[in-house]
């Protein structure tokens, strides 16, 4: 199966695991363009997300967690405000992902998010990495 995904991920182009496993160690601020974001409402701009833990979907997909402050988005909550809000990537649609740099260049780290929980996700059969605050 391992060797079917890097396959999948060279023929189709996909992020690396690499950058993604270390913007959640690091809890590194990214910037993320996601496969159909042009047929959203903003839909060219670029979502910031704080990424916390990667692992396999329900339906054995690459995935991760991430808590969403902006771009743009189809989900919205009770009061119908889309952001920020917790969203699932499936890595296979991510066009790109980039550490954020601050104004002295050092990558942009973030906080705990709010309702974030360490011990795992419900839209996760595994999780191999999770971020530690």
């Amino acid at each position: 199966m391992g060797l079917l995904r890097l396959l999948k991920d060279i023929i189709t182009e996909d992020v690396s695991i690499a950058p993604i496993r270390d913007a959640i160690h690091n809890t590194h601020v990214v910037e993320l363009k996601y496969m159909d974001d042009a047929k959203l409402p903003g839909g060219s701009e670029v979502r910031i997300i704080y990424p916390v833990a990667y692992g396999s979907s329900l339906k054995d997909n690459p995935v991760f967690r991430a808590y969403q402050i902006s771009g743009p988005s189809l989900k919205v909550d009770k009061r119908g405000v889309p952001l920020p809000d917790w969203r699932l990537f499936r890595k296979d649609r991510v066009q790109s992902f980039k550490l954020k740099t601050g104004e002295d260049t050092n990558f942009v780290t973030f906080t705990e998010p709010p309702l974030y929980n360490p011990v795992g996700d419900n839209s996760m059969v595994n999780v191999q990495y999770n971020a530690t605050f």
